[in-house]
């Protein structure tokens, strides 16, 4: 009788833990959730060390590209925008990071808006970043992997270029 009280008990707190965690993505833009997909895992519910096999079992995106190292996934988040999804592995074809790289137009309000929520979404799961010399936004898990977010277009265009990488150290 304990055995099962205790068992109700653990899954009623795990049930309550993913809601919660679910909770918090459902706060944010349509444009993170596409690309988060949900809260488990470390990105799309997936983890550092996941196999090459098990990525594209699970992946519900179209692969752009793969090569000995990676793959790369497109992810529609309207008509005119998506978000490249890319998984780079090592040498033994696991997990070792996860990236995110999409174009905006420049739009001061949406660009605003994305960029701010992106930042708002890490902060709220990581705590206060910092900056990088490469003046990127940089927030360290409480499980000891690192979050790197910046601007990497050129600013010769009218297209803002964002990218994500999420690594361990």
């Amino acid at each position: 009788m304990n055995k099962t009280f205790t068992l109700l008990f653990a899954l009623c707190l795990t049930t309550l833990t993913l809601k919660a965690q679910d909770d918090q993505l459902s706060k944010h833009t349509p444009e993170l959730k596409l690309i988060f997909k949900t809260e488990a895992g470390v990105f799309r519910g997936f983890n550092f060390g996941d196999t090459r096999a098990s990525i594209k079992a699970g992946e519900a995106s179209t692969i752009e590209g793969e090569g000995k190292d990676f793959i790369v996934y497109k992810t529609k988040i309207d008509e005119n925008e998506y978000a490249e999804i890319m998984y780079t592995f090592d040498d033994q074809d696991k997990v070792k990071m996860f990236g995110i790289a999409f174009i905006e137009n420049v739009n001061l309000s949406a660009e605003e808006r994305i960029l701010d929520d992106f930042q708002s979404y890490f902060t709220q799961k990581h705590g206060k970043f910092t900056i990088n010399a490469k003046n990127d936004e940089v927030w360290t898990s409480a499980d000891g992997y690192v979050i790197e977010m910046g601007d990497s277009s050129d600013g010769k265009s009218d297209l803002l270029e964002i990218e994500i990488e999420i690594f361990k150290k």
